[in-house]
């Protein structure tokens, strides 16, 4: 048997239903009397599962006695027959007899003949394979099957029916015996869109109706009070074979109209999950192939000067990578740049549905006048007041991501737990510096933020050893010699006189001069030899983004 999957668009999963139905193919059962009655020949049809996507193509089922076109020779299968007597009252002729191919015919191994009376009618009841039981019957009226579903893919056959009720006694025509499967297939697939990249390695049907009796006549009654979930191991990569299930690992099951809890769940191999609710009728004899596509989008973060949430969809590896916001500049007789941005990046192994909390830094304000400047958020420190003499730029604030909130979700908030929650950071620049007086008048450039460690801001003064601010370590603030360091998640400065420094894992510190940029950090927890760093690669606002790597 073959099946099909879902198809996903961004998180969610879209499910495409593609029903297959049935041909077909006729052989002989030969039936022979003794004496000079006629003979009672059966016209047999078994039915193949076709696909109507591709009508050249035929698919069949695990359990199909077909062999070529036909029922094999080899196959056997069980018939029930029930004579009425011409008065309306029944007994059974045959009871459960396996028939077989003998003597190029096929036939029970003890001879059955025909009354030759029209009304001493016979009702025929076939099924396949021969070997399935509580079968229960009672003369005239119809066999029934108590069914429970096996829990076991491979045990879950498929069994088909026949039926031809009250065949005159006198026929001289073949009696045609059509068999139906009674279950309905559910396959699975990869569909177009494909699905998160790595290996499969099992699917679910959840919430399934699975005890039921069967009539001969062609209906189910289901115990709808009793439902269970059917799972089988597979192993199908992603990036190979669109085929999840198929042939032998066919679902067989009743036919049901499935409730609201009804779902599909798709494993990888790292324990990560996919599930999608499912809906509709499953009707005897149809192929339900279920095409699977979910496509896990980038997932990018812009500055709003708050913090932004990603909840993760599957189980997996992750590329986490952040860009710390710019420094502001300053303007007076030209323009001294703030420092750009730091970039980090690294992969983590990170569980479906855990929540990040992504925390861009902004880009510190320019400096035209002598008033207050203010620096970006997430760290990037501000001039507070006026000074007849300075203008600078604000600090850039760091772009971090974190496996909590607290706070206001900006990293000064995590101090006591930066080594565990905090997953990774990008250093914001340092401000940049004007001095105005006369006889006095000198510039400064925003030292870079850092993927690690921030860089120096610069200075023209000269009349002190440290008058610009240097950057931020993975132990320490920068500094500079008026005593405004940076802090843990914090730029140097928030006073009238100097530029603001950027904010990192530690602030760049405050500058009579450029202030210094922050630095970055890797948590422990990245992958090894998947993670990175750059200084000063990003300007304006900060940035991040999340990508899925591999569910493997």
């Amino acid at each position: 048997m073959i099946k099909k999957f879902l198809r996903g668009i961004n998180v969610s999963l879209l499910l495409l239903i593609i029903i297959y139905t049935f041909c077909s193919c006729a052989n002989e059962l030969n039936v022979f009397e003794g004496n000079n009655n006629k003979q009672i020949n059966f016209s047999v049809s078994v039915p193949e599962w076709k696909n109507t996507d591709s009508l050249i193509t035929t698919k069949t089922s695990r359990a199909m006695p077909v062999g070529g076109s036909s029922l094999s020779t080899s196959n056997t299968f069980n018939l029930i027959a029930d004579q009425n007597d011409g008065s309306g009252n029944y007994s059974t002729l045959i009871n459960s007899q396996a028939v077989t191919y003998t003597n190029n015919i096929w036939k029970t191994s003890k001879e059955y003949y025909w009354s030759g009376i029209a009304n001493k009618t016979i009702s025929f009841y076939a099924y396949y394979p021969s070997t399935i039981s509580n079968v229960s019957h009672t003369a005239g009226s119809s066999p029934t099957l108590s069914y429970t579903v096996p829990d076991n893919v491979s045990d879950q056959i498929d069994i088909m029916t026949a039926t031809n009720n009250n065949v005159s006694g006198n026929t001289n025509s073949s009696t045609p015996l059509t068999f139906n499967h009674i279950f309905s297939a559910v396959q699975f697939n990869i569909g177009s869109s494909g699905m998160p990249n790595g290996t499969i390695t099992g699917i679910s049907l959840n919430n399934i109706l699975y005890k039921g009796t069967y009539n001969f006549n062609g209906t189910w009654t289901q115990d709808a009070t009793t439902k269970k979930s059917f799972s089988q191991t597979v192993s199908s990569s992603t990036a190979g074979s669109t085929v999840i299930t198929s042939g032998a690992t066919t679902f067989m099951m009743m036919p049901q109209i499935l409730g609201s809890d009804a779902s599909i769940t798709v494993t990888y191999s790292n324990g990560g999950t996919l599930t999608q609710s499912i809906a509709g009728t499953w009707t005897a004899g149809n192929i339900y192939a279920y095409n699977v596509s979910k496509t896990i989008s980038v997932a990018n973060f812009d500055y709003t000067g708050g913090v932004q949430t990603y909840t993760v969809p599957i189980t997996g590896t992750y590329k986490i990578e952040c860009w710390g916001g710019q420094g502001g500049s300053a303007t007076y007789n030209a323009t001294v740049l703030g420092g750009k941005g730091g970039y980090s990046y690294g992969n983590i192994m990170l569980t479906k549905d855990k929540k990040l909390y992504i925390s861009i830094g902004g880009a510190g304000a320019n400096g035209t006048t002598m008033n207050t400047t203010l620096g970006g958020w997430n760290g990037g420190a501000s001039r507070v007041g006026t000074n007849p003499d300075h203008i600078v730029g604000g600090g850039g604030g760091c772009t971090s991501i974190q496996s909590t909130f607290m706070g206001d979700g900006q990293l000064k908030n995590y101090e006591t737990v930066k080594d565990i929650e905090v997953l990774i950071v990008a250093g914001g620049g340092g401000g940049g510096f004007w001095r105005t007086a006369s006889g006095y008048i000198f510039s400064g450039v925003g030292g870079n933020g850092g993927g690690i460690t921030g860089e120096n801001g610069t200075s023209g003064w000269t009349e002190t050893s440290q008058p610009w601010g240097s950057g931020g370590t993975q132990t320490s603030g920068g500094t500079n010699s008026y005593d405004e360091p940076g802090s843990f998640g914090m730029g140097g400065g928030d006073q009238n006189l100097h530029a603001g420094g950027g904010g990192g894992w530690y602030g760049g510190g405050a500058g009579y001069g450029g202030a210094g940029g922050g630095s970055g950090h890797l948590n422990s927890n990245l992958i090894s030899g998947n993670t990175g760093m750059g200084n000063g690669v990003h300007s304006g606002n900060g940035y991040a983004r999340i990508t899925f790597i591999s569910a493997n």
